[in-house]
């Protein structure tokens, strides 16, 4: 496989190691003097050869998701070089070869130990894109401000509660993600970024809008997991508005005025309080994505809102754990259908439309009692084409239980200790461990905590806090991984769908 990469590299100037699980880089690579973009993301690399300093003809370099603690000067030499991707290593400093690269105009170091940015940073003035999330930094960047021409910058992460009241002077900037902070507002100079088009604001601790978005022209907005209960959309020029992301958020009512919205495509309403939809959501003809797992639109009737069916341009609708218990006939008006999520819905027996619905890609049965039954084979015939999905939830459970018995044998960790790393990676601190784990070992971690923090408060009615607490029992040695599964493999298959405004929606 190498050496067949490494010819087609010699003929493009592209090559791409990604995923190889590579220990080092291949000496060979350093023969191929004419490349202009190298891969070697997502391999086992704790070093990088200072030769890779003389291809001087590269424009993009790839390291993200290996273990690099450092890199060698000797990569300044790279003076063509355009795109330097560095996320999720173990970097703890920004490199300092980065000042002597004149081309430079992206920079990822996102999920790394940076503590602090350099002063010298604010003379990259050719810096358009900028990723410092999900870093330790003792501070607001503030070498940051003086980049203006920056039109990307990710600050997500890093745990601040307040912004610069100057952030404003960013005036370039196009995309702006400040998702996972303690923000509970914004700055009012955000409101003289006129060329933003897509802001971050999730998972931080909004209760309102802030007051300056208004006016400006937004694309893309998410401010999904923060405790906005009211939605108040008049006056908003957001008619270019593409996406909305809404969920998690203890929202009752859907405005009307959304149906102004006109170029809307994806729109995000999972875990929110919605019991049902207004009608005037049939005027979002350009919709294709509409996602509403998680709250509670079918409890008045046990049936979907009637205003799905008229949004015949939909592509993708998730209706998980909406407290639905039956499907309409009507379901196939939706025919340009791709991807059916309708997990944990008491289903037995779904609607004949679905059969004939051929443009199916993806249909989610999981922890349904039509996912049981032998129905589905006769469906999946109907659909042979469609990925008919029934995860087996109390086989993925115990499969984690058991990467977490391999995981504290491999590295000597205790659940304790797996516990704090796993609410480090939650709340965006320093995760501990470090100097122990191997890649391998870290996407064990990864992926617990996509399980408990993420896929978990989805698959029931609960919040991120509620397994926080459980977790940080676990961390006090007051409980075990084991309990902690135990308990969320027993809410997944719970039936039956309480409403939001019953739990606790705290965080």
């Amino acid at each position: 496989m190498l050496a067949e990469r490494l010819g087609t590299a010699e003929k493009t100037g592209k090559l791409d190691l990604r995923g190889l699980v590579l220990g080092q880089v291949p000496p060979v690579i350093r023969a191929l003097r004419n490349l202009v973009e190298l891969d070697l993301g997502s391999n086992a690399l704790t070093e990088v050869p200072a030769w890779l300093g003389e291809l001087t003809s590269l424009e993009v370099l790839r390291l993200e998701r290996n273990a690099l603690e450092d890199l060698p000067r000797k990569l300044g030499r790279l003076d063509k070089l355009r795109v330097l991707e560095l996320s999720h290593n173990k970097l703890q400093a920004v490199p300092s070869f980065v000042a002597d690269l004149p081309a430079l105009v992206s920079l990822d170091l996102g999920q790394n130990r940076v503590e602090s940015v350099p002063r010298w940073l604010a003379d990259r003035s050719a810096l358009r894109a900028l990723v410092l999330g999900k870093n330790p930094l003792d501070a607001f960047p503030e070498p940051v401000l003086a980049l203006s021409g920056l039109t990307e910058l990710g600050l997500a992460g890093l745990g601040f509660e307040a912004l610069p009241g100057d952030l404003g002077a960013l005036v370039a900037l196009q995309k702006l993600d400040l998702g996972e902070n303690r923000l509970s507002g914004l700055p009012a100079s955000i409101g003289k970024l006129g060329a933003l088009r897509a802001l971050v604001l999730r998972g931080n601790r909004l209760t309102e809008l802030p007051p300056m978005l208004p006016g400006l022209r937004l694309r893309a907005l998410d401010v999904a997991g923060n405790r906005i209960g009211a939605l108040p959309l008049a006056g908003h020029a957001w008619d270019e508005m593409e996406a909305l992301e809404l969920g998690d958020n203890p929202l009752v009512v859907l405005p009307e005025e959304v149906a102004a919205f006109a170029a809307l495509r994806r729109l995000d309403l999972r875990s929110t309080w919605l019991e049902s939809l207004p009608d005037v959501l049939a005027r979002l003809t350009g919709l294709r994505t509409l996602l509403l797992a998680g709250s509670p639109v079918g409890l008045r009737d046990g049936k979907p809102p009637d205003v799905l069916f008229t949004l015949e341009g939909l592509e993708e609708l998730d209706l998980s754990l909406t407290g639905i218990t039956a499907l309409p006939e009507a379901l196939g008006w939706l025919s340009r259908l791709k991807f059916l999520w309708l997990q944990g819905i008491p289903l037995t027996s779904v609607p004949a439309a679905l059969r004939s619905m051929k443009h199916l890609e993806e249909l989610d049965l999981t922890d349904t009692p039509f996912g049981r039954s032998d129905e589905v084979e006769a469906l999946t015939a109907a659909l042979p084409t469609t990925r008919v999905v029934c995860v087996d939830w109390a086989a993925t459970y115990r499969a984690m239980l058991g990467d977490v018995y391999i995981l504290r044998d491999d590295t000597g960790l205790d659940d304790v200790e797996i516990a704090k790393w796993v609410l480090a990676r939650e709340r965006g601190g320093r995760l501990p461990a470090a100097g122990r784990l191997r890649p391998v070992d870290e996407e064990v971690l990864e992926r617990l905590h996509t399980l408990v923090f993420m896929q978990a408060p989805r698959r029931r009615v609960t919040t991120r806090s509620a397994v926080g607490v459980m977790v940080d029992l676990v961390a006090r040695d007051q409980l075990g991984w084991h309990e902690v599964l135990e308990q969320l493999l027993e809410g997944a298959h719970a039936s039956g769908m309480k409403s939001r405004r019953i739990g606790d929606t705290s965080r």
